[in-house]
């Protein structure tokens, strides 16, 4: 499905519409449903944080891997650059720390610990992820863009390694895969952008 917002193409792929349905019905702990919130919310700090700079998403696809943005231009100032990643984190700290404040209820707060936990997330200095992107566009001011990518790739590597080696202790204490599985996705994500940067 698409539609037209002036300027913007949204574009609602099948595979998320339905993978949404499912999730609201299957998941009666609401769990799913404030995680899907808190990452809205994140991508509309992204793009609240292009409007304040004066420029429109071109096109806004929504799919069962997550929302992606195509920008009619890159941001040629740094500065720029790094405030429209961090915006979409920003986003979710902000909200979290609002609910924590005001909200008194066990389901407030968990939404508050899953904003911030969004948040966090995406600070993992990983590209594609916002933490990876601003680590970059900041080493690239210092040094050509080769030596940013090895520098990027080896803090990645003092990241994921303590996070496998945590994920794999979960698991065998009690069972939980959620840490190593979301390590493994980082491992592949990022050696696929790195291959295709280098391809």
């Amino acid at each position: 499905m698409k539609l037209n917002f002036g300027e913007t193409v949204l574009r609602i792929n099948m595979s998320f519409a339905a993978a949404v349905t499912l999730t609201l019905i299957v998941d009666e702990s609401g769990l799913c449903a404030a995680a899907l919130f808190c990452c809205i919310v994140h991508e509309t700090g992204h793009i609240i944080c292009l409007l304040i700079l004066g420029e429109k998403p071109k096109i806004i696809e929504l799919s069962f891997y997550g929302v992606r943005l195509e920008r009619k231009s890159s941001c040629v100032d740094t500065a720029e650059e790094v405030a429209v990643f961090a915006s979409g984190p920003a986003a979710n700290l902000i909200l979290s720390a609002v609910l924590f404040v005001s909200g008194h209820s066990a389901g407030i707060k968990t939404a508050a610990v899953i904003s911030l936990c969004v948040g966090v997330f995406n600070l993992i200095p990983c590209r594609p992820l916002d933490g990876g992107n601003i680590l970059h566009l900041i080493l690239c001011k210092i040094t050509d863009e080769e030596k940013s990518d090895k520098i990027c790739f080896a803090v990645f590597c003092v990241t994921i390694v303590p996070m496998m080696v945590a994920g794999l202790g979960l698991m065998l204490k009690n069972g939980n895969i959620t840490l190593l599985a979301v390590s493994g996705y980082l491992t592949v994500v990022t050696l696929l952008n790195k291959k295709c940067r280098f391809s």
